[in-house]
């Protein structure tokens, strides 16, 4: 059933009220229950004790080491097992996210949306100083100390999202009549038609699996195999870490000059920054066709702040140091532009699942050796650690630039292969091959 572009606007107008919606407030039940910038995190967790109680993180992430005299203490073991039980049910989050949307939009409409995602998880942390600054002054209410009540309240609000979310999310655009979301749907017959054919044109394999169809062992092992999707891997493992160290020691960095309240506060312009970069460079990375050239940009943003932080002397001005942080954590967020990319080069919806995952699990990775940069013997200038940063920001722009030329050599090659046959070679081909998503003849990279 063809449809006009005004009823595929309207219709992207509607699910983006409402399908976009139960995302967007995921991104901040994920941010508030185990994010990155939480205040449940290891290092704000003891922050928000008083600076007396700091713990550096390495002295947290180094107890790997084997020892035979050492024993954990019983605290120490229920924060351990409670930050692992978290991430084990989070980190699944975004590949579901990402596969989810993709039911919903086509390939050139979903980087937006994810940059909005981000936009809100992020958006959280602007509320949360706010709210730990407020929620932190309820110490000694009922004998509970403040970070007692800041958990509880955040862990109330996060449990309550997650409760009304499981009842309003619906498990596809054609499956939205309930009790809850109401009897007649979110659609039409005729809109869940036309939503259908915008995105199969858009994208054929969409149909090759329902969205209740698991993947088979066999189906997991050739979507790990695809090798073409393996320079996208690469730049998730590295892409994150030049201002990962930063960002995650921001408030110990500003410590150094100002009192906690301020700390708290001067923390939200940096959120702000990042917002704003993430929706910018979002937007051009798909006004310009330019996905890995945009992202590149990040890059080049970070060096020259890392290489003044570096050079810096240790008497410099506070606010000198405040700006070049800010900057830092403010670096062009070009994880949305990633997500989108990974998912459009899958080409199918077995190793855009697989696919995803592996990704978010290479980013993960990345945060693992951003955190171990910044070590107590190179404090509090870390040079070392800038100089360490400064190489990885340089080995990224070369990445950038060699995944961008892979991607340009293979589309040329299937360019050759393709022009090569006759038109009855062609239509041939369609009829027999067994070639599937990204493996087409016909199908294109994105870059």
């Amino acid at each position: 059933m063809a449809s006009s572009k005004s009823n595929e606007s309207s219709l992207e107008q509607v699910y983006d009220l409402k399908g976009e919606t139960v995302p967007v407030t995921l991104a901040v039940e994920d941010e508030l229950s185990s994010g990155s910038n939480s205040i449940a995190d290891d290092k704000t967790f003891l922050r928000v004790q008083g600076e007396e109680n700091y713990v550096p993180i390495e002295r947290w992430e180094g107890r790997h080491r084997f020892d035979p005299s050492f024993e954990w203490e019983p605290a120490e073991e229920k924060r351990i097992v409670r930050k692992i039980d978290l991430k084990i049910c989070s980190w699944h989050f975004i590949p579901d996210t990402i596969l989810y949307l993709s039911y919903y939009y086509k390939g050139r409409e979903l980087p937006a949306r994810l940059a909005w995602f981000w936009t809100a998880y992020q958006a959280t942390s602007i509320v949360g100083a706010f709210l730990a600054a407020a929620i932190l002054n309820m110490r000694g209410i009922n004998g509970l100390a403040g970070w007692a009540w800041l958990f509880a309240l955040e862990g109330t609000l996060t449990g309550l999202i997650g409760i009304a979310t499981y009842f309003y999310l619906p498990p596809s655009p054609y499956q939205t009549a309930s009790w809850f979301r109401g009897k007649k749907g979110w659609f039409t017959e005729r809109e869940e038609k036309i939503i259908a054919n915008r995105i199969l044109r858009d994208d054929p394999s969409k149909a090759d699996m329902h969205n209740r169809q698991a993947v088979t062992p066999k189906l997991l092992f050739y979507a790990l195999c695809d090798w073409e999707m393996w320079p996208i891997y690469a730049i998730g493992l590295t892409f994150l870490i030049p201002n990962y160290p930063v960002t995650s020691y921001l408030s110990l960095i500003l410590k150094q000059s100002f009192g906690r309240f301020e700390v708290n506060m001067l923390t939200i312009p940096s959120y702000v920054l990042f917002i704003i970069n993430l929706l910018v460079f979002t937007w051009l990375s798909e006004k310009t066709n330019q996905r890995f050239l945009v992202a590149l940009l990040s890059q080049i943003w970070c060096m020259p702040l890392l290489i003044a932080s570096e050079l810096l002397p240790g008497e410099a001005s506070r606010w000198v140091k405040y700006t070049l942080a800010t900057l830092l954590v403010g670096t062009p967020y070009v994880h949305a532009i990633h997500v989108a990319i990974t998912s459009r080069n899958a080409g199918s919806v077995r190793t855009r699942t697989v696919a995803s995952a592996l990704y978010n699990m290479f980013v993960q990775a990345s945060n693992i050796i951003g955190s171990n940069i910044f070590r107590t013997d190179d404090a509090p200038q870390y040079r070392r650690g800038y100089k360490v940063l400064i190489g990885i920001c340089a080995y990224n722009i070369v990445l950038f630039l060699l995944a961008k030329w892979f991607y340009i050599w293979r589309n040329k090659v299937r360019d050759r292969k393709w022009n090569s046959m006759t038109e009855d070679e062609q239509r041939h081909y369609l009829a027999t091959t067994t070639d599937k998503g990204n493996k087409m003849l016909t199908f294109r990279f994105a870059h």
